[in-house]
């Protein structure tokens, strides 16, 4: 239909995270029923079975349930977006394209909510999951070098690409970092990119979170810049947030502190 929403659950009576989920779609059907969404719940069990479900649900599933013959259809969406088991939602938005697929509990309710206030952009959401599926083939690769021993040219390249999708999310950055910084299976430490992944966390925490501070210290202190990380280990052992933190933290500071002093 022009202009409307149509969110699609493929489902089942015999299915209990699909019939967890109805009380949700009733509710998302009234919010949104006068503002062009239709909730459509699709299922090839027979008439009988799926009309007597319906009727002993009542108003808890108070949005259009729909009986295909066969499965071709339920096939042909699950199949085309790699779904392998229900409940599968799909989102059609007004311009009668699928936006979005998963769990009607995950994610569902934010993306109609976006359609219907016109703050969700097709692209920006492709390039999005794009990003992510980019991230996670980087993460693989440049941690299979680490970890080979592999240095060079092509290795920093992968790591400063990494970076560059990492940078804008402190935990991730952190994370990796530390990683980096103190995993054994590491041969290859690559301290510079370990250094610039701990101080974009550390800028955009504006040097506030203890742990990211511990992270960029070490980092700066693996580097030889060990006035540095003192400064810094001194800084998070201030902002400790509990005894177990203080300990670690104290524990890195003397090490720091007896580098410094040989």
């Amino acid at each position: 239909d022009e202009k409307k929403i149509h969110v699609i659950e493929f489902w089942a009576t015999w299915c209990g995270p699909c019939r967890d989920s109805i009380p949700h779609l009733t509710e998302l059907q009234e919010k949104y029923k006068s503002k062009g969404v239709t909730v459509i719940g699709i299922t090839d069990e027979p008439k009988a079975t799926v009309e007597r479900f319906v009727r002993r649900q009542d108003k808890k599933m108070d949005y259009t349930v729909a009986i295909e013959k066969g499965d071709t259809m339920s096939q042909a969406y699950m199949r085309a977006y790699g779904q392998t088991g229900i409940p599968a939602t799909f989102v059609v938005d007004q311009k009668d394209r699928i936006v979005w697929v998963g769990h009607p509990k995950n994610g569902l309710d934010d993306v109609i909510d976006r359609l219907v206030n016109g703050t969700f952009l097709l692209e920006e959401e492709i390039a999005k999951e794009q990003a992510q599926i980019r991230l996670q083939q980087l993460s693989v690769e440049y941690w299979e070098r680490l970890v080979e021993g592999r240095k060079g040219a092509e290795t920093r390249n992968i790591g400063d690409e990494l970076l560059s999708l990492v940078k804008d999310n402190a935990e991730v950055s952190c994370n990796i970092a530390w990683a980096v910084l103190t995993d054994d299976a590491v041969k290859f430490r690559d301290l510079d990119f370990a250094r610039a992944a701990a101080k974009a966390a550390y800028d955009l925490t504006e040097g506030n979170h203890p742990q990211i501070i511990d992270t960029y210290a070490l980092s700066l202190f693996e580097s030889g810049k060990i006035d540095e990380a003192i400064k810094l280990q001194k800084k998070a052992l201030s902002l400790a947030r509990d005894q177990q933190e203080k300990v670690q933290f104290q524990k890195s500071l003397d090490r720091f502190e007896a580098k410094d002093g040989e």
